[in-house]
């Protein structure tokens, strides 16, 4: 009987170890619907500084959404992610966790407010959508790809989707410059066996 050699448990080794999963940290940016992105200086520096430490792959500092629909008095600067706001707390970022930003279909001058990718410190663009504003997302995905950025498609409330319109909609997605596809249903009603026949879907 041969015996079974040790197995290297330490960190980059677990049996489990996915190196195609990758974790982004959205603290900032979906912990500012509580508080309109008023958070301070100092606590978007830690959690980012706590990103670096932990080995997140992505940390999503907030949204590039329009200062006219949420005017900047009312809301603090994660709601709009400008490039000076940015380079204040994170400077050039030289470090390997990636910097990620969210623009909301209908909700975004992302046209004029997302920057060419080499006037930003910022690496992947992620667009949230619901199934009716795909057409617009799938506009501000290329947007983002032609100016350089890796690209994410957030498709919302999945669980109400009638399963037709998710077909066609996920024949547009196929042909778009998206990099990355998250399933995302905030109401909480999907189970194990509907991402697993989603996730066929997609693939």
């Amino acid at each position: 009987m041969s015996e079974r050699a040790p197995q290297d448990t330490s960190a980059g080794h677990w049996v489990s170890y996915r190196p195609e999963i990758k974790v982004l940290d959205c603290t900032i940016r979906d912990g500012g619907l509580m508080n309109d992105h008023k958070f301070g200086d100092e606590t978007v520096k830690a959690v980012y500084e706590a990103c670096v430490e932990s080995g997140i792959d992505y940390m999503e500092i907030g949204y590039i959404n329009s200062r006219t629909m949420f005017p900047p008095g009312k809301c603090g600067p994660w709601k709009h992610c400008q490039e000076s706001d940015i380079r204040r707390i994170f400077g050039d970022n030289d470090t390997p966790v990636k910097l990620s930003a969210m623009a909301d279909a209908d909700k975004s001058d992302y046209k004029t407010d997302v920057l060419p990718k080499s006037e930003s410190v910022l690496d992947l663009i992620r667009v949230a959508t619901y199934i009716h504003q795909i057409p617009l997302a799938l506009d501000m995905i290329k947007d983002a790809h032609d100016k350089g950025y890796e690209t994410s498609l957030n498709l919302m409330a999945l669980s109400t989707v009638p399963e037709s319109e998710l077909n066609e909609a996920l024949a547009m997605v196929a042909e778009s410059e998206a990099d990355v596809i998250c399933i995302v249903d905030s109401f909480g009603a999907l189970y194990a066996e509907q991402i697993d026949g989603y996730m066929d879907t997609f693939k």
